[in-house]
């Protein structure tokens, strides 16, 4: 095998073991099966390498352009895809078969230049566009799909330039044809690698937002609730800003979940954090559940005027839900609420402040629900 044999089997081989990655990864639940066409189109990549390692003549050129093809119009599929937009096959599989057709004539009748310029033409704008789909369709980005988008536009503008070297300045193109050999395989690697690992990132934001939400009412739960408070008192002691806690109890739960099963109580908790989460919009304030059937709003720069103002419109809107409770003095579902402000040196420590709302609350519950007490 010769040197350049070796070079192009070892291209093949790193397709090969990227295609084989692929079936380690599985496609995030709800969302569009894009893993597939990603292995397909390393696969395809593999086997155009791969064809260099044989004494090739003009039939095995113009197959391995056609897997090239494959290789760059799999990866716009992926892309759309994984980026959860409506594929246009019709479009694609157009300009995948032009592609291959202008190619195959080109490098029939040994018009390497003429190919060269077809590829400079359907790559840059393949490339082009995986990058637009990654670095701004896509949600929830992660920085691998950045650095894979930035690399297909790299990508892009180095196929372009050396069509114009082709034809300005040949020797300089000639020059520069170890580069491209280099560039072609450090972007298999690129591509592949960071597609890959967008899916592991991806799997890992949800595993911390699944630690960080209650799985009943997908709010905040106490280990989300107690990162934010401690970030939130140490901005407001630092600044003398104000903090405000308003701690919330569904009134007479007890007696629901008794009257009506446990399942109906489930569903009385997530039509309550609904309205809560509907209550409060800002973006930096945060609903948690406080455990059971009480709730916690933390309230950055928020004085107790306020404060008020939220714990009464929820009560309301709360009240406004109508969901019956025979066990309740107004026959439906009300909720009691204790408000607690920082303010200046007014509280010592975070328990101290969480008491303050607990107590609040109290407060409210005995003067006969249904109402917000500031302590």
């Amino acid at each position: 095998m010769t040197t350049e044999q070796a070079y192009f089997f070892t291209v093949a081989l790193i397709n090969l073991v990227l295609a084989f990655s692929g079936t380690r990864v599985a496609d995030p639940d709800g969302k569009q099966k894009s893993i597939l066409f990603f292995i397909i189109a390393f696969s395809a990549n593999c086997l155009s390498w791969f064809l260099y390692t044989f004494d090739i003549n003009v039939f095995l050129k113009i197959i391995s352009a056609v897997l090239s093809s494959a290789f760059i119009w799999g990866m716009v599929v992926f892309s759309f895809k994984r980026c959860e937009c409506r594929l246009p096959l019709a479009t694609i599989s157009s300009l995948f078969l032009i592609n291959c057709i202008a190619l195959a004539f080109f490098i029939y009748n040994s018009n390497f230049n003429d190919a060269l310029h077809v590829s400079a033409l359907f790559v840059p704008s393949a490339f082009c566009c995986i990058g637009y789909l990654f670095i701004k369709v896509k949600k929830n980005r992660n920085p691998s799909d950045i650095i894979l988008s930035y690399a297909c536009f790299f990508m892009a503008l180095c196929v372009v330039t050396r069509s114009f070297l082709l034809e300005l300045s040949p020797e300089l193109f000639s020059k520069t044809m170890i580069s491209s050999q280099i560039i072609w395989p450090a972007f298999s690697v690129i591509s592949g690698v960071f597609s890959l690992l967008s899916f592991t990132e991806e799997a890992q934001l949800k595993l911390k937002e699944e630690s960080n939400t209650d799985q009943l009412t997908n709010l905040a739960n106490r280990r989300a609730m107690n990162e934010v408070l401690n970030k939130e008192w140490t901005i407001a002691r630092r600044h003398k800003r104000p903090l405000t806690l308003i701690m919330l109890d569904v009134d007479f739960f007890k007696k629901y979940n008794d009257l009506y099963g446990h399942q109906a109580g489930d569903e009385c908790l997530k039509s309550v954090a609904r309205t809560l989460q509907g209550n409060v919009k800002r973006a930096g304030d945060l609903v948690a559940r406080y455990g059971g059937e009480e709730f916690l709003l933390i309230l950055p720069d928020t004085n107790n005027i306020a404060a008020q103002h939220l714990a009464n419109r929820i009560c309301t809107s709360i009240a406004q839900l109508e969901l019956p409770h025979d066990q309740s003095p107004l026959g439906i579902i009300t909720i009691s609420a204790g408000i607690a402000v920082l303010t200046k040196n007014s509280y010592e420590n975070i328990d101290e402040l969480l008491r303050g709302a607990d107590t609040a609350l109290y407060q409210a519950k005995q003067m006969g629900r249904n109402q917000t007490q500031l302590i």
